[in-house]
């Protein structure tokens, strides 16, 4: 009996490790694959509450996004100091800063470093990666990568209003030519 159970903690201890090594390579290449890249472009699906929107997004680090939404005829800018959403259907930008927003942690690549070298994950499993941040303003994200290939997936938040956010990504084109000019916010006369 004595023998069964040594037996136990023994593969157990095992299972343990390996599962810590695994995971800790994963790590290591999670890291030295996003520290070579510097743009994104995919395709997205937002869920906010129960409103789901689609659309493509560039990214550009550090801190400039685009994202269009076509149908709502809306786009999202962050110029790497303001986070604007552009309404053209109305003819309104409305603006934010970029530090009080998710998206600041998102688009910092040094923040995502970080989070990957100095962090171990919040989730763990056969195809996914999580890590969770808990911003200044206690708001938590969670951001999510594949496993097998090391892509980014989306990531989880709450927004001011307190609605779950889900922002699912597929479609990663990577290190793709971009020009800085996407990024300017247009002023509200030129819409």
């Amino acid at each position: 009996m004595l023998k069964k159970i040594n037996l136990t903690f023994f593969i157990l201890f095992l299972y343990l490790c390996s599962s810590g090594i695994s995971q800790s390579s994963f790590q290591t290449k999670l890291l030295d694959k996003y520290k070579t890249i510097d743009t994104l472009y995919f395709d997205f699906t937002q869920k906010i509450g129960e409103k789901i929107e689609f659309g493509s997004c560039y990214i550009k680090y550090s801190f400039l996004m685009r994202c269009e939404y076509p149908n709502k005829k809306k786009i999202i800018i962050a110029d790497g100091k303001r986070f604007a959403i552009v309404q053209k259907k109305y003819k309104k930008v409305y603006y934010y800063s970029l530090k009080k927003t998710p998206l600041f942690y998102i688009l910092d690549k040094e923040n995502i470093l970080n989070l990957m070298r100095d962090y171990e994950p919040s989730e763990f499993d056969l195809n996914i990666i999580g890590y969770e941040i808990t911003g200044d303003n206690s708001n938590k994200l969670k951001i999510f990568f594949d496993k097998k290939s090391l892509d980014i997936l989306g990531w989880k938040t709450i927004d001011a209003y307190s609605n779950e956010v889900n922002f699912l990504i597929r479609n990663v084109k990577k290190n793709i030519s971009v020009e800085k000019v996407i990024f300017k916010i247009p002023r509200e006369e030129d819409l």
